[in-house]
């Protein structure tokens, strides 16, 4: 029998993340400590000028959706896309290319429950390229304001500087500013949350809606 591993939530749940009770229990975390927990979880393995926590990063990607004119079900996918990192926490691409396998099967279990959950699975499978679009648009914009990158220095990221495929970063954004650099993981948890609350009445207002 594979053992059941857990961890304690900021709300002091014991999340299992793996094993025969994450199936039994088939229960994700509150969003309230997604948010949380998002918004203290560092993209970049901690090498960006300044905290950049996955919650800014979900609420740019849900940014970028919403400026692209895409709808609140797109939206609230693209503001969750990162959600279950609450519970893997955030590896670097490069590290999930290293772990391979041993890392899908690690998170997808866990990308699913959420997705399940929240009623997210029926967008994922409609919109999941939209999502990956603005995703990458996103980390184009984090490297231009935030990280040492330079074209001439360092290694290409295949995912956004592929010959016939680069992804530009956004123009109209800056992730540097000093507005930006004084928010604090408390700001971006409560606009994860609102921007989430916000999205999911606007989906339940929407023709049709069940969830």
């Amino acid at each position: 029998m594979t053992p059941s591993h857990w961890i304690l939530t900021a709300d002091g749940t014991d999340q299992h993340i793996n094993g025969l009770q994450l199936l039994v229990q088939n229960k994700a975390p509150r969003i309230e400590v997604i948010a949380h927990s998002l918004a203290q979880i560092n993209r970049f393995t901690g090498h960006a000028a300044r905290p950049y926590s996955v919650a800014e990063h979900s609420i740019l990607v849900a940014d970028i959706l919403d400026a692209q004119g895409h709808n609140c079900h797109v939206q609230r996918l693209g503001l969750m896309h990162d959600a279950h990192e609450c519970m893997t926490g955030d590896a670097a691409s490069p590290v999930k290319w290293v772990l391979n396998l041993a890392w899908i099967m690690f998170e997808n279990p866990l990308a699913k429950l959420v997705r399940q959950h929240y009623h997210l699975q029926t967008a994922h499978t409609a919109y999941r390229h939209l999502v990956k679009h603005a995703d990458l648009t996103a980390l184009a914009t984090e490297r231009r304001d935030l990280m040492p990158f330079k074209a001439a220095r360092n290694l290409l990221w295949d995912v956004i500087d592929r010959p016939g495929r680069e992804v530009p970063a956004l123009e109209a954004v800056s992730l540097n500013t000093p507005v930006r650099e004084a928010m604090t993981w408390k700001h971006h948890r409560d606009t994860f949350l609102q921007r989430y609350e916000l999205l999911t009445a606007q989906c339940q207002q929407m023709p049709g809606a069940t969830a």
